[in-house]
């Protein structure tokens, strides 16, 4: 019977094995087939968004609708599908059809999102995209405050692993050029053909040459427009390298490439005659007529625009007349997409009858003009008139009130020990003077006022450290609700029922409570930290640990634009160190280096070794620090605390961390720094022999 039992057992267990294999590849089968399934999609829609961009706009919503059928609503795909036909439905009026259907695509594409808030995390870049194509529908439908909104939860996102790929970048380059804050909309626009190329994988080479073509043109006529005719020439002749080598790799069709050659030609043309250099501007004019390209949307209307002022300058009446008439047959056909150069034709053809004597043909013209251009004045008033650094700001200024009352309940802290510190020191002082005057009187009576002192000592020493015993439960408590309240605050926000005030305030909710959370992690690593703690060490490669310390960190430098630069040769420098403790060392200063450089600088990071002694440098080309700061540098809770040139928060504990950890190390620390040059820390550790 025992041997039947066993015999049996045996069986089902190899049955429930087989089983749990078979499951197991059926499972992972079922995963390869989604997966397969999902790149043929995303190539289709690759495809389509191709179409788009040729202008092939039939066969694209063709194709569309049939990937619409295949595509799952569980799928992050669907709001691609969204976007794709959100942005056909652009048709770039302010307040018309297209704007409600950019909407409708739009609450779809984030009805994706509200079914299941998880998702958010699961697909930011999805995410983020529909972030910026709410933004874009507000805008159209003149809800520019609300689009400000949605472009600020954009570009919260890059901080949690969204792809900037420029979009964001263009989103604010056409706000501030709608508002005729032209500087700002170059910066912005040279910034966006810049991040293009970040996220490459996400684009065709062809949509990646239109999207940069396009930033590269834009930029250059912003900084046009500034009067910044340096800047402007420069893009233009970047944005002409970029279209030859599209031709050259034959990556486009030429009528995309004679269109794109058009544009900049028109606009050099543009930059020659307002420099008054008439002859080089008619030469860009006949590089313009002389390409074989069909008139689309009026894309001739500017270089005749251009050709009668010049002729209008030279006196040539009847050239500059043939110019207003060809102008103005294009801008018939093409009225819509051209209003503002209809606006300007006007304006000219007033000036020209003014010219032949006509005065009362061109008054009629010159009401025209300015009926024409208080229309579009009148249609954009609300948007002229949004502060948009006022209110991007207006959140960073409610959280920097927060964070000062925070500090200074803080302060009042520190000062309150302080001031029981003190009462302790002269209390100790009050009995040792009294305990010296006994002496004088009677060794013996002084022997016991010695003994009671050391007991009262003995007795501080101990109410000291149940103090920070006590200090250091209470930071751990308080880790407890700060969590709760961060993580409530974060569950609230991703609910929709709220009003805008109500989830401004719950992201400032959320806000603190990362800082103080982050603040009391610091207290319970560095003030409220085991002073007798035992550091184990080994023997490790400082280069190695270095060198992967820089290479973790090279994304966040790459956030403002910097290159952190590793010098070193390829041999082995060892020494008995810490791990964990060394590698927060190499963190906090390379992590200081990035906080404190602008903008495209460069961190410099270097170890060698120095007889018996390893010297690791760190050089950044910052801010510097003011020589009245720098006996404090070191100090916990310094009062040289400074915010990053990005705004980055300071708690003012990582240089005295550090300093600590260095010196239990039998290693020193310090640092060479000039204002508005930058700063080079060093660290000399003994070396193993």
């Amino acid at each position: 019977m025992l041997n039947y039992i066993t015999a049996t057992s045996t069986i089902n267990k190899f049955k429930f094995a087989v089983f749990l294999i078979v499951v197991i590849i059926s499972f992972a089968s079922c995963n390869r087939v989604s997966d397969t399934a999902n790149n043929k999609l995303s190539k289709k829609f690759q495809t389509i968004d191709s179409l788009f961009v040729v202008a092939k706009t039939d066969s694209a919503l063709k194709l569309l609708a049939s990937v619409r059928a295949e595509t799952p609503v569980s799928s992050p795909l669907i709001t691609t599908y969204y976007y794709q036909m959100s942005t056909h439905a652009d048709d770039g009026t302010i307040g018309g059809n297209g704007a409600v259907k950019m909407n409708i695509y739009a609450d779809s594409a984030i009805a994706f999102f509200t079914k299941n808030p998880s998702r958010i995390k699961w697909y930011p870049n999805e995410y983020f995209q529909i972030m910026l194509l709410k933004g874009d529908a507000s805008i159209r439908a003149k809800k520019y405050i609300t689009a400000l909104n949605y472009y600020y939860k954009g570009k919260q996102l890059l901080t949690n692993g969204a792809c900037d790929n420029g979009n964001l970048a263009q989103k604010m380059a056409y706000i501030f050029y709608s508002q005729k804050k032209y500087a700002l909309a170059a910066k912005y626009w040279a910034e966006s053909g810049r991040k293009l190329l970040d996220c490459h994988d996400k684009f065709t080479p062809q949509r990646l040459f239109f999207l940069r073509q396009g930033a590269f043109s834009n930029a250059g006529f912003s900084y046009f427009r500034s009067g910044q005719n340096d800047s402007a020439k420069y893009y233009f002749n970047e944005d002409l390298k970029l279209i030859a080598k599209a031709d050259l790799d034959s990556l486009v069709g030429k009528k995309y490439i004679y269109g794109a050659r058009e544009v900049i030609f028109d606009n050099l043309a543009g930059l020659s005659l307002s420099q008054g250099n008439l002859k080089e501007a008619q030469q860009y004019l006949d590089k313009c007529f002389a390409l074989p390209i069909k008139d689309i949307d009026g894309l001739r209307i500017p270089p005749y625009i251009k050709l009668v002022k010049i002729n209008m300058q030279l006196g040539n009446n009847e050239k500059a007349l043939d110019a207003f008439k060809n102008a103005k047959a294009l801008l018939n056909l093409y009225y819509k997409a051209n209003s503002d150069l209809n606006i300007e034709w006007n304006r000219l053809y007033a000036q020209y009858l003014f010219k032949l004597q006509k005065p009362l043909e061109a008054y009629k013209y010159q009401e025209a003009y300015i009926r024409l251009k208080d229309s579009v004045y009148n249609s954009s008033v609300s948007l002229y008139e949004l502060d948009v650094d006022r209110e991007l700001s207006s959140i960073n200024q409610q959280q920097s009130f927060f964070d000062l009352q925070r500090r200074n309940q803080t302060n009042k802290i520190y000062l309150g020990g302080i001031s029981v510190i003190v009462l302790l020191s002269v209390v100790i002082l009050v009995m040792t003077i009294r305990s010296l005057k006994k002496t004088q009187r009677n060794h013996m009576g002084a022997t016991l006022h010695n003994q009671q002192l050391h007991i009262t000592l003995e007795e501080l020493e101990r109410v000291n450290k149940n103090y920070i015993r006590v200090m250091r439960v209470m930071a751990h408590d308080l880790r407890n609700p700060l969590s709760g309240m961060t993580g409530l605050a974060t569950m609230l926000l991703s609910e929709d029922e709220f009003s805008e005030e109500s989830r401004h305030m719950l992201k400032l909710i959320e806000t603190t409570g990362i800082y103080s959370m982050e603040m009391i992690n610091e207290l319970l690593k560095s003030g409220l930290a085991d002073e007798n703690e035992v550091i184990e060490k080994q023997n490790l490669d400082l280069k190695s640990l270095l060198y992967d310390s820089v290479e973790l960190l090279q994304f966040k430098a790459k956030e403002k634009g910097q290159e952190i630069i590793f010098e070193s040769d390829n041999t082995p420098i060892l020494a008995n160190v810490n791990h964990e403790k060394v590698w927060r060392v190499f963190n906090n200063l390379i992590v200081n280096a990035i906080k404190f450089s602008h903008e495209g600088g460069t961190i410099q990071v270097s170890i060698r070794l120095n007889n018996s002694q390893v010297v690791i440098a760190i050089a950044d080309t910052g801010i510097g620090i003011p020589d009245k700061e720098k006996e404090s540098v070191f100090e916990m809770f310094t009062p040289a605390k400074k915010f990053g040139t990005n705004g980055e928060q300071p708690f003012g504990l990582g240089l005295s961390i550090s300093k600590r950890i260095i010196e239990k190390h039998n290693g020193q620390i310090w640092f060479e720094s000039q204002t508005g040059i930058g700063t080079t820390f060093y660290i000399q550790l003994p070396a193993t022999v």
